[in-house]
């Protein structure tokens, strides 16, 4: 968005002179980030205004003369090729140095004192094409004629023109939550609080109402229009507009139009709030319906592209059909153009949503639609339809006020009102701002401050109250950003580092992730939802998949579908684990709601680990694991096996296991070990989990037992068993002993016999 320096001294009063890079340097620093800013004086420096005094042919040359130019304080003479050249008219005179394009060029180049056909030219009288300035009047291959301009010789052409300004170029991310600062006025506004200067009254010139025509207005859609004012000027003539809104319109981006389209933009630009004008004779009747899109409705915009409408589009029609997109664009059928001699000024606030909903429907942005879906204040729209009449009557005399200011605002928007305690602002700013500047800094703002310290109420202004202030943090920024970010000291807050307690439990799952990602392990995630008719499982109300409407009771059950998939793509070899909750139905420790009585589920944690490979034995590898875990971790697990399609599962429930926090040195062996071997054959059913938990509670000889073989079919299970004292070296018979008694353990409870 393009600011002019120049409009924005129309509402406020600069403290001194600022340069270009000033101007944009205080904006930045306390409201909206500037890009760019152009100071167009400088693009000018050395072009002033002159009086051709005298000419007379070229000595050498017949399509050149030579003119005496008066530039005030001396008289130049130069060489000029200009057709529409004449004694008596005033000029724009480029003195030696001055930056000119050449005709058909591009580049800039300084002028420099030249000698043309024998003849010395001080100077260059200018086209305007060769200062880059629009000129409506140009004369192919002529030069700028000045002569209706009232400047004196020799004043500089960039104020005779009303060129010396500075544009600042904003970056629109910078004020994409911030509507009221999408024109001159709102950052005039934010100007005058930063440089404590008043804001000039936009209010200064009524309008004087009259009953000639009746112009009707009705809101079917107030959540859509929040107001709508309206207004009939007629006895108009469409009109080219004077050269100094044109120039402003382009140096603001803007292409020129005519006298009414004109004026509607610029006020845009001063104000942010788009305008509209209907011409009034090509409306069926002066009443305006503002509602929703009609089934099957289309409309010409003025851009001549036919648009297809939806229900849920709002639309600003006549009796018959559809005239204007509502803050969007206008429909081609009710355009002004150089017939129309009366007008029907909207000035409205549309519902930001819809507006934004409806461009992006129609792959239709505009100056309007970018302003309206930012979400405008309703008062805008009042001041902007008085500048607009203002404007119209100023640059046409006879141009007559032909009914009401009509105002439709079927719902005024209450006052925001923000609790603020000051103590608590001052802690998060980190500094020590007087109470007496922070209140007043917002009242420059336009707040409005109650009560006494510390505790203040603040009442958000209206342009400010669509969603961008809120609530007590909006505040701090406020005062920060006026008071100067500078002034506040970048210092770290300083505050005691205290280690969070430890959870045992998640250090446990961590550990365990570590040791098994580290060992070749794959880590899989499954969905906690399975199928299957169980009247413990815990049904979901609302399941995501109706054919999985339980929680899972293990995580076997969830598994399952991933290692099969695996096998069926396969895969000669599997290893994958799950750390994941399952769902009981009895009560846990977590409560359903921070204020509720009740628990929901219990939710504890298990471990899955499945293994698969045609050529390994994987039993022996999925205990290994399980016994590599324990001792990594100091813990002592309950596995529960099972068997799936030729592969071995091992679930493990992790809550309440107990960790040790250290690990204890042992110290290697002083005395030999016993291993003994034993194949036995048990009955179908019988866990090794049971046969091992057996044969560990017979002697405290023994150190470890180690399956080496299983014969699935035959139900045939070959270990290891490894004997050892701490204190002396064992005698066979003591082993043997042991291993009897082993045997005729196993027999008795598992029906087990020796292979």
């Amino acid at each position: 968005m393009k600011i002019s320096y120049n409009i924005l001294k129309n509402f406020v009063e600069p403290p001194h002179v600022f340069s270009a890079k000033e101007l944009a340097e205080v904006l930045t620093m306390h409201t909206v980030e500037v890009d760019e800013a152009v100071d167009l004086k400088e693009k000018l420096r050395g072009v002033v205004v002159g009086v051709v005094t005298a000419i007379k042919p070229h000595p050498k040359a017949d399509k050149l003369k030579l003119a005496t130019v008066d530039i005030g304080k001396k008289n130049l003479e130069v060489v000029c090729g200009g057709v529409n050249l004449q004694e008596g008219m005033k000029v724009a005179l480029a003195q030696v140095g001055t930056q000119v394009r050449w005709h058909g060029e591009t580049n800039w180049t300084s002028l420099e004192k030249t000698t043309i056909r024998g003849v010395e030219s001080a100077g260059m009288i200018c086209a305007a094409e060769e200062l880059e300035i629009y000129d409506p009047q140009a004369v192919k291959y002529g030069i700028m004629d000045l002569s209706d301009n009232e400047a004196e010789p020799g004043t500089p052409l960039s104020q005779a023109l009303g060129l010396d300004d500075i544009i600042l170029n904003i970056d629109n991310k910078s004020i994409t939550h911030r509507p009221d600062l999408w024109g001159h006025f709102g950052l005039a506004r934010e100007l005058s609080a930063i440089w404590q200067k008043p804001l000039k009254n936009p209010e200064n010139i009524p309008i004087q109402n009259s009953r000639d025509i009746k112009l009707q207005v009705k809101i079917a859609e107030p959540d859509y229009c929040q107001r709508y004012l309206g207004i009939v000027l007629a006895g108009l003539r469409i009109f080219p507009s004077p050269l100094w809104l044109q120039r402003k319109l382009l140096s603001l981006g803007m292409r020129p139009i005519n006298n009414i389209v004109d004026v509607t933009n610029y006020v845009m630009l001063e104000y942010g709030q788009p305008l509209h004008a209907f011409d009034l004779a090509k409306l069926v009747s002066p009443e305006i319906m503002v509602r929703l899109v009609k089934r099957g409705e289309k409309i010409i915009t003025i851009d001549g592209v036919e648009r297809k409408l939806d229900q849920s589009m709002l639309v600003i029609a006549d009796n018959k059909q559809p005239q204007a997109i509502a803050g969007v664009m206008g429909g081609i059928a009710s355009e002004v153009n150089d017939n129309t001699e009366a007008v029907i000024i909207e000035s409205a606030t549309f519902n930001a949503i819809s507006t934004r909903q409806t461009a992006s429907r129609l792959g239709l942005r505009t100056e309007a639609s970018a302003r309206f879906e930012k979400g405008l204040d309703p008062e805008l729209a009042y001041l902007a339809i008085r500048r607009a009449v203002e404007l119209i009557c100023q640059i046409m005399p006879e141009a007559k006020i032909a009914s009401q200011l009509v105002d439709e605002y079927p719902r005024v928007a209450k006052k925001i009102i923000i609790d603020l305690n000051l103590s608590w602002l001052e802690k998060r700013l980190g500094c020590q701002i007087p109470e007496g500047e922070v209140m007043n800094i917002l009242q420059r703002l336009g707040f409005g401050v109650a009560g006494s310290s510390p505790n203040i109420k603040v009442t958000v202004p209206s342009w400010r109250a669509g969603g961008d202030i809120t609530r007590p943090e909006d505040l701090i920024e406020e005062v920060a950003r006026i008071y100067g970010y500078h002034k506040i000291l970048p210092v770290l807050p300083k505050f005691v580092i205290t280690p969070p307690p430890k959870d045992k439990e998640q250090e446990l799952r961590w550990r365990i992730r570590e040791l098994l990602i580290g060992a070749g392990w794959t880590e899989t995630l499954s969905y906690s939802f399975v199928s299957g008719e169980n009247e413990k499982l815990l049904r979901l109300e609302n399941p995501v998949d109706k054919t999985k409407p339980y929680l899972r009771q293990n995580l076997i059950s969830s598994m399952a579908e991933q290692f099969e998939s695996a096998q069926k793509a396969g895969r000669e070899s599997i290893k994958m684990f799950e750390l994941g909750r399952v769902f009981l139905p009895s009560s846990g420790k977590m409560l359903a709601a921070g204020n509720s009585k009740e628990y929901l589920p219990d939710q504890p944690w298990h471990l899955l680990l499945a293994i698969y490979d045609k050529k390994a034995p994987v039993f022996r590898i999925l205990k290994g694991v399980v016994e590599f875990i324990e001792q990594q971790t100091g813990t002592s697990f309950k596995p529960k096996y099972e068997q799936l399609n030729g592969g071995w599962l091992a679930e493990i429930e992790l809550e309440g296991v107990e960790t040790i926090d250290t690990v204890k040195y042992n110290p290697l062996p002083k005395f030999p070990a016993v291993i003994r071997d034993l194949s036995l054959i048990i009955p179908q059913g019988v866990l090794w989990s049971e046969i091992f938990a057996e044969i560990s509670k017979i002697s405290p000889l023994i150190e470890n037992i180690q399956v080496f073989d299983v014969y699935e079919e035959r139900g045939s299970i070959s270990f290891s068993i490894v004997f050892r004292s701490a204190e002396r070296t064992l005698a066979s018979s003591e082993v043997e002993a042991v291993m009897d008694d082993i045997v005729k353990s196993l027999q008795d409870k598992f029906k087990a016999s020796i292979r």
